[in-house]
């Protein structure tokens, strides 16, 4: 298992770091987070590890095949317990997927695997296709479809649905025929996408790419798949679960928005304050350069997709912007860069003013460096980060990429998303212009604030599920929502998912703002209320309220009811409709409960901001 795994530990008092307060948890622990721990001490850790899960980090699963894959639900289950999630597996019947998938619906699962072997789609198919015509190709194709479009449509109830690409079973099993068994598979996994893609709880898991990272001698057992048809080692079982935790961000544990990166040994070879900026490491064309290179590639291209890139260095600024700026080989200039942190401060100091000057939590940064001693000092005093070194063997430093690539991307990616690094900057540069002005309100008038407030907008479904799986600290009900849940909500007759998209004379902050609603007979109920950190103390959680309660009235509301949940982080709002004008009506510890007639809500006037439909 790769060190992606031991990453993936929530960054709050999650199972995993309240069992390593206990003598004997460290060992169940150590055994989980490291590869090829035999299958009875596995199951071992976890029998003691959980039943401390917390009740309300229950994920039920649903494993569909059509080959034995018994030994998944355990991997999956173990990448629970890292993750601080306590992971119920379901097997179906062989070779049945709308079966199962109505029979997990019906036992109110949450998510459902799909694994697929091409080489039994058929009997023998790889041995088989040299000998069938082109027209029973084509119908199974069709077949395949048909069974994807059915399974896909009846499991849209579900959180998500993962499905393996179809793969190769091995070298010399293709019948002499690899080119045309190469053929059939690109097609058919073609095929495969192209009914995905218009499915938001689909999800695809890379087959291939987990034989082509492990070894296809590793992954595929054929003793055991003529004997009781299980093709799959343990091993490939890992990778796969790792794949599908990583894919659903540590089964909703997670969301990292920033990379902070070190810079000597890591962004080049050597130290720039000794060799200078024309001495360093960095040459595509030779030996180490083109690894740090590659890096810099690898790095520029997740800020590409929405990554905020940040630099924490103990070095000489000059040194570093001399590097960013005119280096010739250089592929991070400064404009990718969001935060720089280039000084002689500790690191821990510096990874708390990054995420203070983001305004986002410690535990959405992930930082890289190549020093032991630096990765085990931010470890140790600050355990949220994700905390990854770059390896000794420079060989190795391309496997690493992928990690860090998996643990930003393994979600899925926005338009919004790609834009992260300019709506930024746009909001540095808003915060140094307020300085000018008399009053905050005055600010905000020169602001030309606009809001769009759009009702049910299916081209934003991923982008409302991304924000409503990240946003913490403005977020009444911190309620989670998949792509599927949010289409639901959308498509039934008696609930609306509204957007909102801000713009202001520094730039498009984008989707920023969710509301959830629903009517429950004459009344308006809001399930949830969410906006980025980036545009709030604008008045627009305000601002939009006037088009809301003027719609729930045009829908036959009479009344409103919403609801403050508290969790880790989002203390800020616990008087958010107190300050809105709705009235009180019940309070416990952790919750607050409003209600009012829709005609006495009182609501505050805006005058700043332009809110259009």
């Amino acid at each position: 298992m790769s060190d992606t795994l031991q990453a993936q530990r929530p960054a709050t008092d999650t199972p995993a770091d309240t069992l390593a307060s206990t003598p004997a948890a460290p060992d169940w622990l150590a055994l989980l987070r490291s590869p090829g721990t035999p299958l009875a001490r596995t199951l071992a850790a976890l029998q003691a590890l959980e039943p401390q899960l917390p009740a309300d980090r229950l994920l039920r699963l649903g494993l569909s095949a059509n080959v034995s894959i018994d030994l998944l639900g355990t991997q999956l289950r173990r990448q629970g317990v890292l993750c601080g999630t306590r992971v119920v597996v379901q097997t179906g019947q062989h070779d049945d997927p709308v079966g199962d998938a109505e029979r997990f619906l019906a036992a109110g699962l949450h998510g459902m695997v799909w694994v697929q072997l091409f080489d039994n789609l058929l009997p023998a198919l790889e041995l088989q296709l040299p000998l069938l015509p082109a027209a029973q190709v084509d119908a199974l194709e069709a077949d395949l479809r048909a069974r994807w479009r059915l399974v896909f449509s009846r499991t849209a109830a579900l959180r998500h649905l993962h499905v393996t690409t179809l793969h190769r079973l091995g070298e010399g099993v293709d019948g002499g025929s690899p080119d045309l068994v190469d053929t059939v598979l690109a097609r058919f996994n073609a095929a495969l996408r192209d009914e995905a893609a218009g499915h938001a709880h689909v999800r695809l898991v890379d087959s291939s790419a987990i034989l082509r990272q492990l070894g296809a001698g590793a992954c595929l057992d054929m003793r055991f798949y003529l004997r009781h048809t299980a093709p799959y080692t343990a091993r490939f079982a890992e990778g796969l679960a790792e794949r599908i935790s990583l894919a659903t961000r540590g089964f909703h544990s997670r969301f990292h928005k920033a990379l902070v990166l070190d810079c000597d040994n890591t962004l080049w070879g050597g130290i720039v304050g000794e060799d200078g900026p024309q001495g360093i490491q960095l040459d595509p064309h030779s030996h180490p350069g083109r690894v740090y290179w590659r890096a810099q590639l690898a790095f520029a291209a997740l800020e590409q997709q929405g990554v905020l890139l940040c630099l924490c260095s103990k070095n000489n600024p000059a040194d570093v912007e001399e590097v960013l700026a005119r280096h010739p080989h250089a592929v991070l200039r400064p404009a990718l860069i969001t935060q720089s942190q280039v000084n002689w401060d500790d690191k821990v100091r510096n990874l708390r003013a990054i995420a203070t000057n983001l305004g986002i939590g410690l535990d959405s940064l992930v930082f890289v460096d190549d020093s032991p001693f630096e990765c085990e000092a931010v470890r140790q005093a600050l355990p949220e980060v994700t905390v990854l070194q770059v390896p000794a063997t420079l060989s190795d430093y391309p496997q690493l990429l992928q990690q860090v690539q998996a643990l930003f991307l393994a979600g899925g990616v926005t338009a919004d998303s790609r834009a992260k690094t300019a709506q930024y900057r746009q909001r540095q540069a808003a915060a140094e212009a307020s300085a000018g002005f008399a009053t905050h309100e005055d600010y905000l008038a020169s602001l030309d604030l606009r809001v769009r407030l759009t009702r049910n907008d299916s081209a934003s479904i991923a982008r409302i599920s991304e924000l409503s799986l990240k946003s913490n600290q403005f977020n009444l009900t911190t309620l989670r929502q998949t792509p599927a849940e949010i289409q639901q909500r959308m498509q039934d007759g008696t609930g609306a998912v509204y957007s909102l998209h801000v713009t202001d004379r520094f730039g498009d902050a984008g989707l920023t703002g969710v509301v959830l609603v629903r009517r429950d007979g004459p009344i308006l109920v809001v399930d949830a209320f969410l906006m980025s950190c980036r545009v709030i103390g604008r008045g627009i959680e305000f601002a939009i309220w006037p088009q809301l309660l003027a719609d729930a009235r045009a829908q036959g509301c009479t009344a409103i009811a919403a609801h403050w949940q508290r969790s880790a982080k989002n203390a800020q709002v616990e008087d958010f409709y107190d300050r809105l004008g709705l009235p009180l009506v019940a309070a416990q510890a952790d919750t607050r409960h409003y209600a009012a007639p829709l005609d006495s809500v009182q609501l505050r006037s805006i005058p700043w901001i332009t809110l259009s439909p």
